[in-house]
């Protein structure tokens, strides 16, 4: 009797090592889910959000930095459902990450992702990714209301090898960047107090469109429901007096616009406002000078014609020089935004 109870009892045992041993393989099976993860890299012009912020150095994301990203899944009958709606993928210690995970589904046939950095939430920018066709998103922009880098990254990744490897994103830059700089040409002897130059009947709002051409963000060409300010914005009041002789207005200002056409409408041209002021001669009272200069009959600096638009990703530098009893003459350096995009090392979240 007692070698029976021994008997049931080892086998009792048996059972429930063989049982346990199921739910610990059940376990791991768990546990080898692979989650989505992010690599993100770009070279950005500045830290923060802010207007007259301090230029970048380096290639990176920092700080706070953050996108916002869209993504589906196709599986093999062509079917495409939402995996990502919009989700704040955040860099914190040099990790991305974001809440909740997801995981990789790889008896999808493929992912299609489309993010978006520069705004400080998701409502400026709507997207369907389970509508049919290319993943696209459209995003508002408002430069007068906040300045940001507007940048947008595609990316499509097949899952037939099952790689769990971080999904890349390489940032492009939506909007153009324009900065001025003013130059006395005056002799010496003839300093003048430049007060101001602004921008006015620029489109300061409107809706940009991105579209995936897999791993390429595509940008419309012309952005739509356009706003037009009539008003002088944007630029600087530095209230800084030049001398003369070449001297240079310094602390580069970098205003983030909309892209653009000049010319195209007669209610709305484009200007360069400028506001200085100078004086006759000692003690005179000084006289003050507002003029504008259209923008679409301003010539790039090399001699290659009319700068009539703005693109996506080029800075444009307008070199504004006064010379009293000559006039004004402005012309304009047009640049690549980045002459090299470079990846930020992420991890695997």
């Amino acid at each position: 009797m007692m070698s029976r109870i021994i008997r049931i009892a080892v086998l009792a045992t048996w059972c429930s090592l063989v049982i346990t041993g199921c739910t610990m393989r059940l376990d791991s099976d768990l546990q080898d889910q692979a989650s989505i993860g992010f690599h993100a890299g770009s070279a950005l012009l500045r830290d923060d959000a802010t207007k007259g912020g301090v230029i970048k150095e380096g290639t990176r994301f920092s700080g706070n930095d953050n996108f916002f990203v869209f993504g589906s899944k196709t599986n093999l009958s062509e079917t495409r459902s939402t995996v990502f709606g919009g989700d704040n993928v955040f860099l914190e210690n040099d990790n991305w990450d974001y809440t909740p995970h997801r995981f990789w589904d790889y008896s999808s046939d493929h992912y299609d992702f489309l993010a978006i950095s520069g705004p400080a939430d998701a409502t400026t920018i709507t997207c369907d990714p389970s509508a049919a066709g290319a993943l696209s998103a459209q995003v508002a922009y408002d430069s007068v209301a906040a300045q940001y880098d507007l940048m947008a990254a595609c990316k499509r990744r097949l899952v037939a090898n099952h790689s769990a490897a971080p999904v890349d994103l390489l940032f492009h830059h939506m909007l153009s960047a324009v900065s001025v700089v003013v130059i006395n040409d005056s002799p010496t002897a003839v300093p003048i107090t430049l007060n101001s130059y602004r921008f006015q009947n620029l489109c300061t709002q409107a809706i940009g469109s991105v579209t995936q051409d897999d791993d390429t963000p595509v940008f419309s060409g012309v952005w739509s429901q356009p706003a037009y300010n009539t008003n002088a914005v944007l630029g600087d009041a530095p209230a800084c007096i030049l001398a003369g002789g070449g001297t240079r207005s310094s602390g580069e200002v970098v205003d983030l616009m909309i892209p653009q056409e000049f010319g195209l409408s007669l209610t709305y041209i484009p200007r360069l406002v400028l506001d200085y002021s100078y004086r006759e001669s000692e003690g005179a009272e000084p006289t003050r000078i507002v003029t504008g200069v259209r923008l679409e009959e301003i010539e790039a600096v090399n001699g290659s014609g009319y700068i009539t638009k703005w693109l996506p990703g080029v800075r444009y530098l307008y070199e504004v020089h006064i010379r009293l009893g000559g006039g004004l003459r402005v012309s304009v350096s047009v640049a690549p935004w980045e002459e090299v995009h470079a990846e930020t090392p992420g991890v695997t979240i």
